[in-house]
């Protein structure tokens, strides 16, 4: 009896000093390829986290998550199964900047559940504002009609100077004149005229009433933050023609 005691007594010692994990023995060494990128939704980062050469092939698959931005998924968190690469256990993936400024936090955790927190390890990248260069105004047709008759759409694309997209926010004025002089007082509809996620705006445009062969001319501008007009501006020349 004093046998049983003793081996149930052991047992329960055992128990009571399971020894909790170190995160050095399943996840480490977070690396980001670099820590600024401008906000122009087609920049990226690479991520990579060294695990434990020793780990089973089940657990050899982390989790890699981001604020904002995305992974080649599409979506803010990705799955990455590590392989080795000389000798070295390591997952990786590859985040796309987002199109708004702001601190990316990045984090990364083993796919197998744990109540561990400590297995999750977390940094961050600043993405910076990505600011207009260029910008390109193009009209869907050259000729339009005379009072109202039709209208035209007008799309300007904005660059920033490594001919990228530019951060949400930069804001593009529309204006029309007479290419002979004078305003041309035509009419700008559905003005999407401040960029989102695309580094374009638009807007749709008819003529008010003039002669056939009138010549008139568009122009985009980009505004400052304070909406004052930049020296990055393009025009287009358009003629009634009905």
């Amino acid at each position: 009896m004093k046998n049983l005691y003793t081996s149930i007594l052991t047992i329960f010692l055992l128990a009571g000093c399971t020894k909790t994990p170190d995160i050095r023995s399943v996840i480490t060494k977070l690396e980001l390829s670099k820590r600024q990128l401008p906000a122009d939704g087609q920049s990226s980062v690479e991520l990579s986290v060294i695990l434990d050469s020793k780990a089973s092939s089940d657990r050899r698959s982390v989790i890699f998550s981001a604020s904002a931005g995305s992974f080649s998924s599409g979506n803010d968190k990705v799955t990455a199964k590590a392989e080795f690469d000389n000798g070295v256990l390591v997952a990786k993936a590859t985040l796309k900047a987002p199109f708004e400024p702001g601190t990316i936090m990045v984090t990364v955790q083993p796919e197998f559940d744990s109540p561990i927190t400590e297995f999750v390890l977390t940094d961050s990248i600043t993405a910076t504002f990505s600011e207009a260069a260029t910008i390109t105004l193009n009209p869907s047709s050259f000729g339009i009609g005379s009072n109202h008759l039709n209208e035209i759409q007008l799309t300007a694309r904005i660059r920033n100077i490594d001919k990228r997209n530019v951060s949400k926010g930069v804001n593009v004025l529309l204006e029309d004149s007479l290419v002979t002089g004078g305003p041309a007082l035509g009419s700008f509809r559905d003005r999407q005229t401040m960029t989102a996620d695309s580094s374009k705006v638009s807007a749709w445009y008819s003529a008010a009433m003039y002669p056939i062969g009138t010549a008139i001319r568009i122009r985009a501008t980009v505004l400052d933050k304070d909406l004052q007009k930049t020296g990055i501006s393009d025009a287009i020349t358009i003629t009634v023609n009905l």
